[in-house]
């Protein structure tokens, strides 16, 4: 079984009133204990302070009620030394028999995700531009283009809360993680501040430089591509920008209609937007590398 708390999961156990039975205080110690590693049993008597008979006899109820069991034994001191490790993460005593489907994400992500997607769950946080003037260009963000990432990452991945932050509340903790950046340089100062570290470039002109086919890149264009953080040593960037705030909606439509063409190496792309129905929101994308 799995028990739920805010998109994320841990495996349960599910117990009945017998095993619910034998609970006291000190065999929940004990079973919180050994949910967290291995332990023999002489150094969790050690940890718990707790006589070693009187842990020895604790030990043998939770495994006959198989809340706990046997890891590994070895010999020791003439001997033999008992590993003990927890059989769930969580115990689970159903009060009625009325379970429902529970939604799963059944689409398998596409590899460009991969660094963010770890066991259904959305690895990475996003940072969209605040929509206050702020920086060092005064320049509002808006959150209409996290808003449509979000529903294209909701179809591979449950999303933890908060989903997102503003740039202007993006601290330390939130830097040391997987970043999603949305929206150019001017409206995300993290995109500003990682711009040295991306293939493809916001230049001083504000247009677009690709260090990988060289080529310069104005008008209606967004960029979609990965890297590493320069934040945080062994993350990742998804970087969603644009020179505009539909050049930023183009790059995230380019995500959500294009995948498998984006889906090359290395992850940097070039992509333009067009206005075909005339309605002034962006619903067509061409990829120009």
């Amino acid at each position: 079984m799995k028990l739920l708390k805010d998109s994320m999961a841990l495996d349960a156990l599910q117990v009945d009133e017998n095993a619910l039975g034998v609970l006291n205080p000190d065999r929940l110690r004990i079973l919180k204990a050994l949910a967290e590693k291995p332990r023999y049993a002489a150094d969790l008597a050690k940890t718990l302070r707790m006589h070693p008979q009187t842990a020895y006899y604790h030990l043998r109820i939770l495994s006959k009620e198989g809340l706990i069991k046997l890891e590994r034994f070895e010999q020791k001191h003439g001997g033999i030394a008992k590993q003990y490790v927890s059989t769930a993460k969580a115990l689970a005593l159903p009060l009625t028999e009325e379970f429902h489907p529970f939604a799963q994400n059944p689409k398998k992500p596409p590899a460009f995700l991969d660094a963010f997607i770890k066991d259904g769950t959305l690895n990475a946080r996003l940072v969209v531009g605040s929509p206050e003037p702020h920086g060092a260009y005064r320049a509002r963000g808006s959150e209409f283009a996290a808003i449509e990432l979000s529903a294209f990452l909701s179809q591979y991945a449950q999303c933890p809360y908060p989903l997102y932050y503003l740039d202007t509340e993006a601290l330390d903790r939130v830097r040391n993680e997987n970043l999603f950046l949305v929206g150019g340089p001017k409206v995300n100062t993290l995109v500003h501040e990682a711009n040295a570290h991306l293939p493809i470039r916001f230049t001083e002109a504000f247009d677009i430089h690709s260090t990988l086919t060289h080529k310069k890149y104005g008008d209606n264009v967004g960029v979609v591509q990965s890297a590493d953080s320069p934040f945080t040593e062994g993350k990742k960037l998804f970087v969603i920008a644009g020179l505009s705030h539909n050049a930023t909606r183009a790059a995230v439509l380019a995500l959500s209609k294009h995948p498998k063409k984006l889906s090359t190496e290395p992850f940097a792309h070039v992509v333009q937007g067009f206005d075909e129905d005339g309605d002034g929101v962006v619903d067509a994308v061409e990829i120009l590398e």
